[in-house]
């Protein structure tokens, strides 16, 4: 029993250090795709999609905006450099737990988005 412990403490500090935030390349929004209720998985309720090449071996594909108290602020930035066809970067957690659950693709949640000039 007390050799299981330092084995349980490896395995929980492992598995959280791998969790961290990361930047994805700057690039230029190619879709917004957003739910109101989700009938199919009701955890994506709220939430929205945003396709763009990230460079991101985790999430090649794009973000995703949780819905939350601050999802109206991310993506109306994001709606704002889609048609304006401005280059962005987002800041974004690169851990499985925090990944898109609407999709087999992997979209990791967005932290923070930066218009680029």
């Amino acid at each position: 029993m007390k050799n299981m412990i330092p084995a349980a403490l490896f395995l929980l500090i492992s598995n959280t250090v791998s969790a961290e935030i990361v930047v994805t390349q700057t690039g230029q929004i190619q879709g917004i795709y957003s739910w109101g209720i989700a009938e199919v998985v009701p955890s994506v309720d709220g939430d929205t999609l945003i396709l763009m090449p990230t460079g991101l071996p985790e999430c090649p594909g794009g973000v995703y905006i949780k819905d939350s108290e601050y999802a109206d602020r991310h993506l109306s930035m994001s709606m704002a450099a889609y048609v304006a066809n401005q280059k962005v970067r987002f800041q974004v957690w690169n851990d499985a737990d925090r990944f898109w659950s609407g999709s087999n693709d992997n979209y990791c949640q967005l932290r923070s988005i930066q218009l680029i000039k």
